[in-house]
């Protein structure tokens, strides 16, 4: 695993560079709103794009005193790497291994919140590819978007599985998002590749893929904290209330994306601009609960803890005093 300690600490060196030169902030806009940069991990996924599309749609933000300009990155990884580098005051949806291996590169950056519990990942595959179930994956290659992100866990986790029944290991490779998963399956680069609501729920439904593997059925993720928010040390710690108060806006937008499913779809199709019809998008709520999307109680930091030190994202386990300082919930709104 050496090589993903590498890869990672080369990211956060470059971020740490460019944070010499640019620091985090928030000031105030010239209509009196509290300016907070965010980072999203990707612009059209359900856990992502959705509920900072509906946020503004509905004036969430701006209701409560925020001016928002958000970043949409690659995945998880960039993520970390845009928090760190202070381009990003706040991100969202990133693994806690990726945040423990940018921490341990004396990274800038605190676990402020819970992201997304449980690990809602799926692959898919070709129907006439053969593969069938997770056992028929050992030996073959798998797609993840990018080191330390949750698609690379999950992969390292199921990779773990079958190794210890006695199986080959599988082939994991950073391909990037669920398109370049597909396309990369299409042409016989990889095996099977990764998805997450909305991508492909047609294609599923209609048997043009077939999904060989559930996040649900690898590790013991199901309360477990996937993917959390990150902030960077230095605007937290001079901007406390606006971030207590962005993670505010975010859970009270959660809740009104399950309250009000059907116009949090339309919302969002609008703005992603995406393909499938709102009735495929809609079966995105089969594959999540309001639980799932709450950003407290942060669970299973033991567990996360164990996998950024079993997969490489960091050397060595954390002291006490080094996991109370990166896992910092004192940001979080009182419930």
């Amino acid at each position: 695993m050496r090589k993903v300690l590498t890869a990672l600490t080369l990211l956060t060196t470059a971020s740490l560079t460019a944070a010499a030169c640019s620091p985090p902030g928030s000031s105030d806009s010239e209509d009196g709103l509290t300016q907070v940069d965010i980072a999203f991990s990707n612009p059209t996924i359900f856990t992502t794009g959705l509920p900072y599309y509906v946020a503004v749609d509905q004036g969430f933000y701006e209701d409560a005193g925020l001016s928002v300009d958000a970043t949409f990155t690659g995945g998880g990884s960039e993520t970390v790497q845009a928090v760190v580098s202070g381009s990003a005051d706040i991100g969202t949806e990133t693994s806690g291994p990726s945040a423990i291996g940018a921490y341990t590169s004396d990274a800038p950056i605190k676990v402020v919140a819970a992201s997304t519990t449980g690990l809602d990942l799926q692959w898919f595959a070709e129907p006439d590819s053969g593969l069938e179930d997770s056992a028929d994956l050992a030996g073959k290659t798998m797609g993840y978007s990018a080191t330390g992100a949750s698609s690379h866990i999950g992969v390292l986790a199921l990779s773990a599985m079958l190794e210890d029944e006695g199986l080959p290991a599988i082939q994991a490779e950073a391909i990037g998002g669920p398109p370049d998963n597909l396309t990369a399956v299409q042409t016989d680069q990889i095996d099977a590749g990764w998805t997450q609501p909305p991508f492909f729920l047609d294609q599923v439904a209609d048997g043009d893929l077939v999904v060989v593997a559930d996040g649900g059925e690898i590790g013991d993720y199901a309360d477990v904290a996937m993917r959390v928010i990150i902030g960077n040390t230095s605007w937290l710690e001079e901007s406390p209330e606006a971030a207590t108060t962005f993670l505010e806006v975010h859970d009270q937008t959660w809740a009104w994306i399950f309250d009000n499913p059907e116009e949090a779809v339309a919302i969002w199709k609008e703005a992603a601009d995406l393909e499938p019809a709102e009735d495929v998008l809609l079966t995105s709520f089969d594959y999540y609960d309001r639980e799932q999307l709450r950003i407290a109680p942060l669970d299973g930091r033991d567990v996360i803890l164990d996998d950024a030190v079993d997969y490489g994202f960091a050397e060595e386990p954390l002291t006490e005093d080094e996991i109370d300082e990166l896992f910092d919930l004192s940001y979080l709104p009182e419930h």
